[in-house]
């Protein structure tokens, strides 16, 4: 009698233990952090990038975080959202949409698009690209210079060029905005005041840069790199096995990467187990003991 009152309190503990160590089976780090879409545009995503909602941080380099909104992958960047339309990871660049852009034939760029102070340190964006710079609704401006006609408003005019081959002039004194915007080389055409639209609709591509020192070795012996805090601390290499101190290859085995539990939904399961077992052993016990008290006539 004492051993099955003790039934609920030994289900109880096999119940919490097997919610917390189900999952924990030595699972590959690698495969732990597997490539994914976002199921809009077909672009296959995988390391050194990572989905900031559904993967570990160490499943790719620091800023490299991607979202999926509306089924399509953003990077953010510049204090701003970019949606991704392509990523080659044999020559490390990925092609990224302005946004914000109204008007396709005719647009007008909001804001400043990547600038060299606030782009993450492993992207560049002079490969590959042009600069553009918009001067908007102009009082005063050189003569003979063509203008963009379809953004004239009465006698402010705006205007296009680009990088090194804006005219002298005092521009930020006459005009509202000044902003610059990057577009891909092979969109730039001829006349650019008729085709900055296109230009801009093309997008533009970002090149990113291994890492070097630790994570060069990593991942020249087949693992990726990861890190606890920021770019240079806490560096460890995650190999098909563990995670290692430099590569795959020596012999300062770190720690399994396993994904850790939700205790929160363990916590409410036991408990719900729990109540049910000793609901379950109290109704048993009292049915035994009518059916014991019971004599017939």
């Amino acid at each position: 009698m004492a051993s099955l009152a003790r039934l609920p309190s030994i289900l109880f503990l096999v119940f919490l233990y097997t919610s917390i160590n189900g999952d924990s089976s030595d699972q590959s780090p690698i495969t732990a952090c597997p490539s994914f879409d976002c199921g809009g545009n077909g672009i296959t995503i995988s390391y050194p990038f990572w989905h900031q909602s559904q993967q570990f941080e160490h499943c790719g380099y620091p800023g490299f975080n991607i979202s999926c909104s509306d089924q399509n992958p953003m990077i953010y960047l510049s204090n701003d959202l970019y949606p991704i339309t392509n990523i080659n990871h044999s020559s490390k660049s990925l092609t990224l949409h302005h946004t914000k852009i109204r008007r396709a034939d005719c647009p007008k760029v909001p804001h400043d698009t990547i600038t060299v102070n606030s782009t993450p340190s492993l992207f560049n964006y002079t490969l590959g690209n042009k600069m553009l710079h918009f001067f908007y609704n102009c009082t005063l401006y050189p003569p003979s210079l063509p203008h963009i006609a379809c953004l004239q408003y009465g006698i402010k005019q705006s205007y296009v060029f680009l990088e090194g081959a804006t005219p002298e002039f005092d521009w930020h004194r006459y005009c509202e905005s000044v902003v610059s915007a990057l577009v891909s080389d092979e969109a730039v055409y001829r006349d650019l005041v008729q085709g900055f639209g296109r230009a801009l609709q093309g997008g533009f591509k970002l090149t990113w840069k291994q890492l070097d020192g630790a994570c060069q070795s990593c991942e020249a012996s087949g693992g990726l790199c990861g890190y606890n805090n920021g770019l240079h601390e806490n560096f460890f290499c995650i190999c098909t096995n563990r995670r290692h101190s430099t590569n795959c290859y020596d012999q300062g085995a770190l720690t399994t990467v396993r994904p850790e539990p939700n205790y929160i939904y363990v916590a409410i399961g036991a408990l719900i187990f729990g109540g049910s077992v000793i609901a379950a052993t109290v109704f048993y016990f009292t049915q035994k003991k009518k059916v014991g008290s019971y004599k017939p006539v």
